[in-house]
């Protein structure tokens, strides 16, 4: 039987005057990748941040798992979903090296559990030669992989991604597809 891993029921978001979502139902089951297409400011980074808990819908329900992150009375910060996202920008710690950045998110663990997790995510991504670099020396496609690999160091229960393979090259581009569905 598959399972709903997330659903959206009726979500509206406005800023100001300027209606982003209105009304947007979504279902995604264990298991589906999904991609969301439109013309920019059409509200799919806005979508993927209510999901994730940046901002909060004006109306609406998201479950996760069957466990309610929003509704009336209920806000589940983001830290507390197990939702992560690689964002557009990418959002990497730029005095950290790609080892502490991907590291951040891990202080949960102990340290042979979250080396072992690094060095999964940087082979992963191919970026293990890296590690000791600081964002500002990478290209974008290097700090789209670091992105990428710090969130998946988090092994999230859902996985968010705003335009996450627009900096890599086509042969990455599709080893890495490959790998995140698995």
């Amino acid at each position: 039987m598959v399972k709903r891993l997330l659903h959206c029921k009726d979500i509206s978001k406005k800023y100001g005057s300027i209606t982003a979502i209105s009304k947007l139902n979504l279902s995604i089951n264990n298991g589906e990748i999904l991609s969301i297409l439109g013309p920019s400011g059409c509200g799919k980074t806005t979508l993927l941040r209510l999901i994730a808990g940046l901002d909060s819908p004006d109306e609406g329900d998201i479950t996760l798992d069957n466990r309610i992150l929003v509704n009336g009375a209920t806000w589940v910060p983001p830290h507390q979903r197990g939702v992560g996202m690689v964002f557009q920008e990418f959002a990497l710690f730029p005095h950290m090296t790609v080892q502490e950045n991907i590291e951040f998110g891990l202080s949960e663990l102990n340290a042979q559990h979250k080396a072992f997790r690094v060095k999964t995510v940087l082979d992963l991504t191919r970026i293990n030669d890296l590690k000791q670099r600081f964002p500002s020396e990478l290209s974008g496609g290097q700090q789209q992989r670091v992105a990428l690999a710090r969130t998946l160091a988090t092994q999230p229960e859902l996985l968010l991604m705003d335009e996450p393979f627009s900096n890599l090259d086509a042969g990455l581009r599709s080893l890495v597809r490959e790998e995140v569905k698995t």
